[in-house]
């Protein structure tokens, strides 16, 4: 039986559907020109346009965290020094309050 992977698709999809009714698929549909251009710029594109707020952020990184140490099996503690990279990838965006 092949084991589930836990993709970074996966993880960007749940604050895209949850907090802005959209996925990944939808958002290149709605933006080709954003996957044809140079990808660091069109990635800080991406996470500007689709910014949540620090308690939504704060309730995906809870729920990404434990999604993480449940498909890799890890500890609390070697899970958290592993999940870096990882939340750099997906971590959504958090808006500015002060502006």
């Amino acid at each position: 039986m092949k084991k589930k992977q836990l993709t970074e698709e996966m993880l960007i999809n749940w604050w895209l559907e949850k907090y802005h009714n959209t996925n990944l698929n939808e958002v290149a549909k709605l933006h080709p020109d954003w996957t044809n251009r140079n990808p660091k710029y069109n990635s800080r594109i991406f996470y500007s346009a689709y910014q949540v707020t620090q308690e939504q952020h704060d309730a995906w990184r809870a729920w990404a965290f434990e999604e993480f140490k449940k498909f890799q099996g890890l500890g609390k503690r070697y899970a958290e020094r592993s999940f870096g990279y990882v939340y750099l990838n997906t971590a959504p965006m958090v808006k500015d309050d002060k502006k």
